[in-house]
């Protein structure tokens, strides 16, 4: 049987059955079952690459404290408005605009960074999460200030190997106690005195389920492999066995005596392959081998499978951890990808799931403080690409969006600027902010118009006018008063009104 599959007792013997009770885990309780999971880490390759990649990002950003300076509510009202505008530095505003207090020297603070003097904050929280990854479940002891004026007070943290501690349930406190046990001693901490972190279990209340546990038997199959390809390069790569044929009838003595002098000049005892012999035949010998090679003996597709199903257990995009199947597709925008996948899938819930804990356990024990996180502000896979960044305020700030002093803070440069030559283009007038807010000024009243002159009466118009002598026509429409010459009579005349010559 494989390594987990002996431990969890799966594969040809009777499943494990979980029974809904306090236990929970049938014949295999967790303190055995994280030697199993312990063993896996340490001869598989692919548990252990995930398990230190896990371990060793927990251990990567700081832990920072921080008060509150109005309603929880106001404030993760707050946070999403200011993650909604697209700001990297989220807590900046927070403090900046009042919302809370940083509390970056608070005893709670340094004493997380810095838990025993044998362990760094990275050494710690990365064996929290690999005690987390193996076991489902990770403790720390609150070692308490022994006499003097802060007696009681938690002064130091120290890690518990998961296999070692016991909880002791209670029908009242839920949890009574835990105990921890050394082999020829045994310890009985008060609840208050611990910190657990466990995954969630649907058929535990008190212990969480590793994740190996999900993927035991892909991990039994992974050694499986790695055994065929051993024996298949141990046979010379000839494949599984032989066949012998030989004329006549064999007895079993004989039959026993031909297979141990092939095993004796040809065989290897850890070897998968062994020789078939068949009688009443005609003599021959076939080798039994793989027409393909390795292309037979470890299918591609089947390892990278595998190595896929390890992984997503873990949450680790294959690239990451140099997989096979992550190699076929791999390349630096992809990795940064997928860099910023494993923070925001996997790390953050996971490191938020473990400051929760931190929170419940370590908060009351200390006072002038409100909530204590993992800072994840300078993880370089969740930082937004500076070029991106400098061409959206640049963007912003050409067409008015923000100020200048807005874009300079908002590229990391400082807002309030004291000094300086700079060239800005002609086609961007610079407007205080007074002005934009500033009523414009009404628009002048026209001029009063003068009254308009009364028109000029039009001179009358005759239509024929005629001769006062002889009556004759002379014109059409011709203007009252103007003066017209008779051909006939040889004489001129003024037209009047009633169309004839007038005094």
């Amino acid at each position: 049987m494989g390594l987990i599959a002996d431990t969890l007792r799966i594969g040809n013997k009777a499943p494990m059955v979980y029974p809904q009770s306090q236990s929970g885990w049938g014949s295999s309780p967790p303190q055995t079952s994280y030697l199993g999971f312990a063993r896996a880490y340490s001869s598989n390759e692919i548990v252990f690459a995930a398990t230190e990649l896990l371990a060793s990002s927990a251990g990567e950003p700081h832990i920072s404290g921080r008060r509150w300076r109005r309603e929880k509510a106001q404030v993760r009202i707050a946070q999403k408005l200011y993650a909604a505008r697209g700001l990297s530095q989220v807590n900046d505003r927070l403090v900046r605009n009042g919302y809370v207090e940083e509390l970056p020297s608070h005893p709670l603070v340094t004493l997380l960074n810095a838990p025993n003097p044998f362990m760094s904050r990275g050494q710690m929280w990365g064996t929290v999460v690999m005690d987390r990854c193996l076991a489902g479940n990770s403790y720390l002891y609150k070692a308490r200030v022994q006499g003097g004026p802060l007696k009681g007070a938690v002064a130091e943290l120290w890690r518990l190997r998961p296999d070692r501690v016991k909880v002791i349930p209670d029908r009242d406190k839920f949890i009574a106690g835990y105990e921890y046990n050394l082999g020829t001693e045994k310890v009985i901490y008060p609840a208050e005195d611990i910190i657990h972190f466990k995954t969630r279990n649907p058929l535990n209340d008190y212990y969480g389920m590793p994740p190996l546990m999900a993927i035991s038997g892909r991990i039994d199959i992974d050694g499986y492999m790695k055994d065929f390809l051993r024996g298949f390069f141990e046979n010379g790569g000839t494949g599984p066995g032989a066949i012998l044929t030989v004329k006549g009838k064999l007895s079993e003595e004989t039959r026993g005596k031909i297979d141990a002098e092939h095993d004796k000049r040809f065989g290897n005892p850890s070897r998968p392959g062994k020789l078939m012999v068949l009688d009443n035949t005609e003599s021959t010998y076939q080798q039994m081998g793989l027409n393909r090679g390795l292309r037979d003996a470890l299918p591609k597709e089947l390892n990278a499978m595998q190595e896929s199903r390890i992984a997503m257990a873990f949450g680790i995009p294959g690239s990451i951890l140099g997989l096979l199947i992550g190699y076929e597709s791999s390349s630096y925008a992809n990795k940064r990808a997928d860099w910023q996948v494993l923070w925001d899938v996997t790390m953050a819930p996971m490191l938020g799931d473990l400051d929760d804990v931190l929170c419940l356990s370590l908060i009351p024990e200390f006072g002038q403080i409100d909530e204590v996180y993992f800072d994840l502000d300078d993880i370089k896979a969740l930082q937004e690409d500076v070029d991106k960044i400098q061409a959206r305020e640049r963007a912003n700030f050409v067409t008015g969006g923000i100020s200048l002093e807005e874009f300079r803070d908002a590229i990391g440069r400082d807002p309030d600027i004291k000094e300086g030559t700079f060239f800005v283009p002609s086609n961007i007038q610079p407007k205080e902010f007074d002005d934009l807010c500033a009523e414009p000024e009404p628009m002048p009243a026209p001029p009063a118009e003068e009254p308009m002159a009364e028109p000029m009466p039009m001179a009358a118009i005759v239509p024929m006018p005629r001769c006062p002598i002889c009556h004759r026509e002379n014109g059409r429409d011709v203007q009252v008063g103007a003066k017209l010459y008779c051909r006939t009579c040889k004489e001129e005349f003024a037209v009047a009104e009633n169309g004839h010559l007038t005094d």
